[in-house]
Parts: C-alpha cells; structure tokens; sequence
C-alpha cells in the first residue's frame, strides 16, 4: 500500500481526445471543462489537437480516470516514466498506480480470463455453467453440454463465453442434438469457431436467463463505493449528481446478445434498491478489488431475483454513470488497487 505522499502513477498511453461535442448540454460541456483542466494538469499530452474519429466514450471514461486519480492523490500524480510506459510496471510501481489500462494493456490483451467462473458468480449467478472446448472430445465439448442442459431440463438457450478476455460471447438456440448445436455456433461465432476449436477449457457455456436491470458495481477492498446501470451510451458525465454515488437509472431491457432492442432508460431506485443491498453482501464475500455485475432474473418469481452476471477487473470495466472519483479516493488507501494485468 502506498501513501498519499508518495506520487501516484498512470500510463501515459491514452485514447485520442474527441473534442467536445456541440450536441452536447451547457451543464455536460461545463463538466467536461472541469475534466480536462485536470487532464491538461496531470498530462496536456493527452489533449493534443481533437481527432474527430476518436471514440467518444472510451475517452472520456479515460478523461475521467485521469482526473479521479489527479484529484484523489492531492494532484501527485504523474506518467509512469514518460517515453517509457510501453514498459513493463514493477510491483513497486503497481502499489502506486492508479488511472485507466493503456490501449496497449488493453487492446492486444487476450489472456485467460481469471474471473470468468469466479466462485461468487457460479454460488451466485442463478444458472448452470461448465469450462469446456468446442469439437475436441465429446466429454468436454460444450455443444454436448448444452445438448442435455436443453434436453433433461428445458433450457432454450445458452451463452457460449471465452476465456480468453474481450474475444467474444454468443448466444444460440438449444437442440437435443449437439450437432445442431454446433452448426448454429460455427453461424454466430464465424472465424472465432475455427480459433478455438480443439482447444481444451477455451469457453464457459451456461443457460441462458431472463435478465433484467443489469447494473455494474464498482467494489475496492470489500466495499461498495459506487454503482451505475449498464446504459451503453452514459459515462461519468451523465450521472445524476441528486443519487449520489450510486446512479439509479437502467434498462430493464439491455438489449445485449439475443435480447433484440435495448428498452427506454428509467429511473428505478425500487430495483437498484435491491441490487445494492445484493452488492454488499457480494462485496462483502469477495474482500478485495473488482467490478461485479449484477441483474435481476426475471424468471425467478414475480419481483426476479438477484443474480451475479459476471466478474471483471476494474481498470478496464466500463464506468456508465458511476462516481469514478469516489472510487480512486478509495484506491488512494487500499490495499487492492485491482489491477490483474
């Protein structure tokens, strides 16, 4: 654990700056303005001339970070020996940083998953599961679990997941006969399919369930600090700054995978209520630093049930319209600052 003395690190290998927006409202230009004052005073490299193809979110989600972190180590924080961050950070080094994962960190990395069947989701998560391959030997292979998980249960669909992180997730409809299966994977999953067949323990198959409601939860040392629902399009920008550190805005419907068209966003304090008081306890069990997403599933009685969709690692989780500031104060002081990268 470092001190607040000591100076704070981030990498200085950032996403292009967007500009701001002209569409966007007098009160959300004037947050971004506070944003980047702090980002022009940690790193002004950051800022040079606006790129009008830059993604938009992905910046300001790093804009954020970088302005969390400049504000919660007192403003001592500066790049990771600037010219060098393509090197690799020491231990000494992780116990002070703070900030988002570089583009390189995150972009062209593929490895395993450590938190793809953590334990929490699979006492938590509401559904069967199963590490397996796809077309290697019939007692792991994923097409025959999902084959008697449709035939001895009823179960109409399933999720087929990689363990290799962001390299894809897809959803099929259920046969009895594996081979079906298979040819509807190899239809979702295109050139992915030919990656990853005959590998052993390369995806995570699991039912399928009604989720709705889904909200990300932003947890440092077994505490929950800030939450927001995962509204594709919000960032730290639209929270609504009335709720505190827990926005209180989702969509029942997120419209992810075979889910079609995500529904309108409303303000349900009743159902993030319960997602929270879920979070704790969830918080609570884990002890340490991660991003838990959580949802109601719709199917288990009248008012759903609180189920764990899935763990992630917090530097590179999306942020929505959570308190990011919140959250680096809490890393100034913790012991883990999440980082598995």
């Amino acid at each position: 654990m470092s001190t607040p003395q000591e100076p704070q690190l981030f990498s200085g290998n950032l996403r292009a700056f967007p500009g701001i927006p002209t569409s966007w409202s007098s009160a959300k230009r004037a947050i971004a303005e506070s944003i980047l004052s702090d980002v022009r005073a940690a790193f002004p490299e950051m800022l040079r001339a606006p790129v009008t193809s830059a993604d938009i979110e992905d910046f300001w989600e790093d804009a954020c970070r970088v302005s969390a972190a400049w504000r919660a180590s007192g403003q001592n924080l500066v790049a990771k020996e600037p010219g060098s961050w393509n090197t690799r950070w020491t231990d000494a080094e992780m116990k002070r940083r703070l900030g988002p994962v570089s583009r390189t960190e995150e972009g062209g990395h593929h490895g395993p998953d450590r938190l793809i069947l953590h334990p929490l989701l699979q006492k938590h998560g509401g559904r069967a599961m199963t590490l397996g391959s796809i077309d290697l030997d019939p007692s792991t292979d994923v097409t025959e679990w999902l084959a008697a998980r449709h035939r001895d249960h009823g179960v109409q669909r399933g999720i087929v997941k990689a363990v290799a992180r962001k390299f894809g997730i897809w959803s099929v409809e259920l046969d009895s006969d594996p081979e079906v299966i298979a040819r509807r994977l190899f239809q979702a999953m295109d050139w992915a399919y030919m990656n990853l067949e005959g590998g052993s323990d390369l995806v995570v198959a699991q039912d399928a369930i009604d989720l709705q409601f889904e909200y990300r939860l932003f947890v440092v040392d077994g505490e929950l600090i800030s939450g927001a629902g995962c509204v594709e399009e919000f960032t730290p920008l639209n929270q609504m700054l009335s709720a505190g550190p827990f926005d209180t805005r989702v969509r029942r419907i997120r419209g992810h995978l075979h889910q079609g068209a995500p529904s309108a966003v409303e303000d349900r304090p009743d159902a993030v209520g319960r997602l929270l008081d879920f979070g704790v306890e969830l918080a609570h069990q884990h002890g340490g630093t991660v991003v838990i997403d959580v949802a109601l599933d719709a199917a288990a009685g009248p008012e759903g049930t609180p189920v764990v969709v899935e763990l992630n690692d917090l530097p590179n989780s999306g942020l929505y319209a959570s308190d990011p500031w919140a959250v680096a104060m809490a890393l100034v002081g913790a012991r883990d600052r999440g980082y598995a990268i």
